[in-house]
């Protein structure tokens, strides 16, 4: 990452130059109690809530399941699909950074990416100065929004 977007306390630029980099679709940056914080990158095809939700719901179970082996926690997840994968990454203990790719003889790239983007995105949200909505994403308002979304999703009909 070039040093003038990391100074500027925003982690889009970041997020935008991995997904550049690494040919991703998305790269998101998401809080571990399932809120979106910023993404770059095509979102069209994603219900970005919906998506930074299930993560941090799936991040948390395979928390547990890292305590259940020995472990104190599994720092990335890859999940990998037909055709789409994920990538999924702890920035901290309270972030994470979901990068959406295709091409999965892309991952060595996408993981020296994520490293590269983490680093520079860990150090923007240690400021004093971090971004304002790191703050505001714990409305409770919106948990119950995500909480009522995750419901509609797995319903049965």
């Amino acid at each position: 990452m070039n040093r003038g977007q990391e100074d500027n306390g925003n982690p889009k630029p970041i997020l935008s130059e991995l997904v550049e980099r690494s040919g991703a679709l998305t790269a998101m940056l998401i809080s571990k109690e399932g809120f979106s914080i910023d993404e770059a990158g095509d979102t069209s095809y994603l219900n970005v809530t919906a998506m930074a939700a299930l993560v941090a719901g799936m991040f948390s179970a395979t928390r547990e399941v890292a305590r259940l082996v020995g472990e104190e926690k599994f720092s990335i997840l890859l999940q990998q699909g037909e055709n789409r994968h994920i990538h999924i990454s702890l920035i901290d203990d309270s972030t994470m950074m979901v990068i959406i790719f295709e091409d999965y003889q892309r991952i060595g790239l996408v993981r020296h990416e994520a490293r590269k983007a983490a680093t520079a995105i860990s150090s923007i949200l240690k400021r004093p100065d971090k971004p304002e909505h790191a703050e505001e994403i714990a409305t409770p308002q919106f948990k119950e929004y995500a909480l009522n979304l995750i419901d509609r999703i797995f319903e049965t009909k």
